[in-house]
């Protein structure tokens, strides 16, 4: 049992890995491959004529139970539980994970309306709720004297974790122009393709440490289901879609205004954006494990700290066996898992010349009564400044409204590279995570039409004529 535990607490913090929006450029006029990801409608007059994506890789882990010491990055102190640095607190920990490997993708320009093509592997964990007691779980088991014979409760545990690959196609165009300025929108629908799901719903789970053999079960109300990744590469399919909004106020009229046709300025005083990202489900195909139970009748687990699974079998019979569970829809039944869907609004703010403001808040939505990742919401802001060849960013963050982040981001042409939290690295603080991005693109600015010189006339001098004209100032 206390292997099992020490494998749950070192999972919150390394299990591997859009860092959580990519906050420092998501507000770039000249990223349009990056921005899409938060509103699909800001690909439409971008700055950038074409932007293809090589290669990109972003991660995001956060958990507020296990941590590594300021100032040292080795492990060596994970040998044990006695020895992991575990953070005390009275409230339910938590811990979320986004990792994003960015395949080829590709986004370009046709007057007033934009293309986007891209292609991405992610994985996204969920975990909220544990109890605050997890702190001494992890350190001595269910094994405390001080907790035999007393009835306790576990209420509103969500652990959900997917791993899926998806193929997106985004268009969008400019729906209304008046005065000086804009609305446009955008739709990417993704195919999605399911690698591995896993997920279990704790409504409420009443028990009683009879001994340190024996847990007396009381009530246990909830879900879990589980695929087995192994059967192959493609376990599951489903659809995806990120709808986006963007209302601009430019510095001069938008009523005749063509982005890209062939020259474009694409500045603005403001613009603020609504989206609603990662709207969708991946149904997985067997062999999968998934039960809706129910039980308000005693049983007891015996001899739960010797507890061995070997395979995914083995934990859906131990789960159903020491519980007692009646299955009500067992291996019949459809599983399938939602994807983590949100709901954001940005807004830009050009301040001065090249010096922007870019602010945002994003809601993550909960899956009470289902199965599936639930984003994490935050609030930030991130002043940046932007030219055609060079972008900076600091980009300051509230994560989960509450915890504060500091970061750092830089486009040198093409090539990305932030990190929405650095706080804890420069001033050697306590890590609970890690946060990083990069991205390697080719952009191409400007419409090849667009500044094009005027070709030179050959003049040639004839024998007692008169002196050429001089030659135009280009």
């Amino acid at each position: 049992m206390k292997n099992a535990y020490l494998i749950l607490t070192l999972s919150l913090l390394t299990l591997a890995s859009v860092a959580q929006d990519n906050l420092g450029i998501a507000g770039s006029t000249r990223s349009p491959v990056n921005t899409l990801w938060n509103n699909p409608s800001t690909i439409v007059d971008s700055r950038a004529f074409i932007d293809f994506q090589l290669a990109g890789l972003s991660t995001f882990i956060k958990n507020d139970l296990v941590y590594l010491r300021g100032g040292e990055l080795s492990i060596a102190n994970f040998d044990t539980m006695t020895t992991v640095p575990l953070r005390k607190q009275n409230t339910p920990y938590s811990a979320f994970v986004d990792l994003q490997v960015g395949g080829p993708s590709l986004t370009f320009a046709v007057k007033q309306h934009a293309f986007g093509l891209s292609t991405a592997v992610r994985m996204v964990t969920d975990v909220r709720g544990i109890p605050a007691k997890a702190h001494e779980w992890a350190q001595n088991g269910f094994d405390n004297k001080n907790e035999i014979g007393k009835i306790n409760s576990i209420n509103n545990v969500r652990t959900n974790a997917l791993a899926w690959g998806e193929l997106g196609f985004t268009y969008g165009t400019i729906i209304a122009r008046q005065g000086f300025s804009m609305t446009q929108a955008a739709i990417t629908v993704k195919k999605l393709y399911g690698f591995a799901g896993a997920g279990v719903r704790l409504d409420s789970w009443t028990y009683m440490i009879q001994d340190s053999g024996r847990i007396e079960t009381k009530e246990f109300i909830g879900q879990y289901g589980f695929n087995d990744p192994t059967a192959g590469i493609f376990n599951g399919e489903g659809w995806g879609a990120d709808i986006g909004v963007t209302y601009k106020v430019r510095h001069e009229s938008s009523e005749a205004y063509v982005p890209h046709s062939p020259c474009t300025d694409g500045d603005y005083l403001y613009r603020i954006g609504v989206s609603l990202l990662d709207v969708g489900r991946i149904k997985f195909k067997e062999p999968f494990y998934t039960n809706n139970f129910s039980q308000n009748q005693s049983s007891i687990w015996e001899d739960y700290q010797g507890t061995q699974a070997d395979d995914l079998e083995d934990i859906d019979s131990l789960i159903n066996n020491n519980f007692n569970l009646v299955q009500e829809n067992g291996y019949l039944t459809d599983f399938s898992m939602m994807l983590p869907a949100a709901l954001s609004v940005q807004g830009d703010f050009n301040l001065i010349s090249n010096f922007y403001l870019y602010g945002v808040i994003t809601y993550g939505v909960p899956w009470l009564n289902r199965l599936g990742v639930q984003r994490s919401g935050y609030l930030g802001i991130a002043p940046r400044w932007e030219t055609k060849r060079f972008e900076a960013s600091l980009p300051v963050s509230m994560y989960q409204y509450k915890r504060p982040q500091v970061g750092l981001c830089l486009r040198l042409n093409s090539i990305i590279i932030g990190s929405d939290d650095l706080g804890s690295f420069l001033l050697k603080k306590d890590i609970y995570g890690a946060d990083v991005y990069v991205s390697l693109k080719y952009t191409i600015f400007k419409h090849w039409k667009c500044g094009a010189k005027t070709k030179r006339v050959k003049y040639t001098r004839q024998r007692g004529s008169h002196a050429p004209p001089p030659c135009p100032v280009w």
